[in-house]
């Protein structure tokens, strides 16, 4: 037992390693450039309030604040993002890994690139897309409900996503039909706030954010949905390795 556990903690770690390096070069590519364009714009547009704050990708978030410190743009900046990211990796890498590893042993999964894809997507659809037709990722200078709530209301909604996509793949009769309704609760309420999701007092400026609050939402959904494919990916191979290795017979006596 001992033996097989510590195999899933080192394949996580490595995979979480791949995945954040992976996905830090996403980002500069295609994340990090909208984000930094936006943040010109809050900076010229003057203060925020001291409780707004802004998701940035969909799986982190920072806290805009006098007090609050931030990494220089450059080199400090991708070396914590990285950092953030891998540590990201590690967890889902884990999570991935420890569910798809159970649902193997029942001979509900097979360990191929194409089920690891699978599980990848299903991952994608709960920790992403689902938060995200509620409270999509924000830009820096966007108005937001209160942090606190958000926060609460993402796991929630995560945490449902992925129950009812799980009983609509792996139940059957009457108990799959708590899949969909799963799906839909966080929905019933949704933290809001009032007014326009810009505030920013030149009317141009509001159009610039918004064409870069689109371009945003294009970016952080593609980055996120290779994250998830490749984590998929990349655990299907780890465990079907540890498949190979468990009935290879051993030294003869």
């Amino acid at each position: 037992m001992l033996r097989p556990l510590r195999s899933l903690v080192f394949f996580a770690c490595l995979i979480g390693i791949v995945l954040g390096l992976a996905t830090t070069a996403m980002q500069s590519l295609g994340v990090t450039p909208i984000l930094l364009a936006a943040e010109q714009y809050e900076t010229a547009g003057g203060h925020e309030p001291a409780e707004h704050a802004h998701r940035h990708d969909g799986q982190a978030g920072h806290h805009h604040d006098e007090a609050t410190w931030a990494p220089d743009d450059g080199g400090e900046r991708l070396f914590y993002t990285a950092v953030s990211n891998i540590f990201a990796g590690i967890g889902f890498a884990a999570v991935l890994l420890v569910l798809m590893s159970l649902l193997g042993e029942r001979g509900r999964l097979r360990m191929t690139p194409w089920h690891g894809l699978v599980m990848g997507g299903l991952g994608f659809l709960a920790v992403f897309v689902a938060p995200s037709l509620g409270l999509p990722p924000e830009i820096p200078g966007a108005a937001a409900a209160p942090l606190e709530a958000r926060q609460w209301w993402w796991l929630a909604t995560v945490a449902s996503a992925a129950a009812g996509l799980g009983l609509l793949i792996l139940a059957r009769g009457w108990v799959r039909g708590i899949g969909p309704a799963l799906l839909l609760v966080p929905h019933a309420w949704v933290p809001g706030h009032d007014g326009p999701l810009f505030t920013h007092p030149d009317p141009q400026a509001v159009q610039a954010l918004g064409e870069l609050h689109h371009a945003f939402l294009w970016a952080s959904g593609l980055t996120n949905l290779a994250f998830w494919l490749l984590a998929g990916l990349l655990c299907a191979i780890a465990l079907r390795r540890l498949q190979e290795t468990a009935t290879m017979p051993g030294p003869a006596a």
